[in-house]
């Protein structure tokens, strides 16, 4: 027998390495905290059981919830596009709307539609019937706000509107069951995949109005529509009336094509443009004396 057969009998049988376990990850549930509202807890889960396609877990919620437990959809704290798409898409809470659809919404009063756009937007013009409820607004900072007059950008760089949420349950007397139709110029498209390369790239599907709807879906929401192609669809091929106190004969006054470009371009006359064209006519006069 060969020598190094007896002397592994002799040794007796090898031990056996023990196969790790993996690590069990933690999953959003859902809790009941002492104040009655509801708080997320994180409980174990098996790895080998997580469906496909669903690499992280959103937060949406059931229950009464307030603005600060709400997930950021733009500024600090808010995750990637394709992170918000995908929840969006998940939470069938969310479509699009067309704009006879919207058109009815708003003859009916079964639900409402909502001008997410900054106030002085929606005070230059709109579809009447829509309410506001802005989802990016000024920034407190006033330094910060009024370095977007020099760069053109009308009412100053804007932040998240932390009272969002509130401002549609005003609208909707906390009704989460009703029908909520935001609105802004772009409108986005969920049918769109997000871009997942370079970021440099925008996304052509992402909107105001569809990071607005996802911090509607995580307070219970649960019927949220958008329009792709945002006013424009509305009015120009849908055929929905607008209105402007303010600039209303000018519009009518201007051929249709500058009329869309003033509208949906954000270039109807507003003290908060002059610093951005004074700058660019200084650079202008500049660049002439260089020539």
């Amino acid at each position: 027998m060969d020598a190094r057969l007896r002397d592994a009998r002799a040794m007796g049988p090898m031990p056996v390495r023990a196969v790790p376990t993996p690590t069990p990850r933690a999953t959003p549930t859902r809790a009941v905290g002492s104040n009655g509202r509801e708080r997320w807890t994180r409980r174990a889960r098996d790895t080998s059981v997580v469906s496909a396609g669903r690499s992280r877990w959103f937060r949406i919620a059931t229950m009464d919830s307030v603005t600060g437990e709400v997930t950021p959809g733009k500024g600090p704290g808010s995750p990637k596009w394709e992170d918000i798409h995908r929840c969006l898409v998940d939470s069938g809470r969310v479509r699009s709307a067309t704009p006879e659809e919207i058109a009815t919404l708003l003859a009916n009063g079964r639900g409402v539609v909502v001008d997410v756009r900054q106030p002085l937007e929606h005070e230059e013009w709109r579809i009447p019937g829509m309410q506001s409820a802005p989802y990016l607004v000024p920034m407190e900072n006033v330094l910060r706000r009024a370095s977007g007059y020099f760069l053109s950008i009308k009412g100053g760089l804007k932040e998240r509107n932390a009272s969002f949420v509130e401002n549609v349950d005003a609208l909707t007397a906390s009704r989460r069951e009703a029908t909520v139709a935001l609105i802004d110029l772009r409108g986005g498209d969920l049918t769109l995949a997000p871009n997942t390369g370079s970021t440099s790239v925008s996304d052509r599907g992402d909107s105001t109005s569809l990071r607005a709807a996802y911090e509607l879906v995580q307070v219970g929401y649960t019927d949220v529509r958008y329009v792709p192609g945002g006013f424009s669809a509305l009015i120009d091929e849908g055929g929905l009336p607008y209105e402007s106190e303010k600039y209303g004969k000018l519009l009518e006054f201007v051929g249709d094509g500058t009329r869309k470009t003033l509208m949906y371009s954000n270039l109807l006359p507003d003290p908060s443009l002059a610093p951005g064209v004074l700058v660019q006519l200084v650079l202008l006069v500049i660049l002439a004396l260089f020539q």
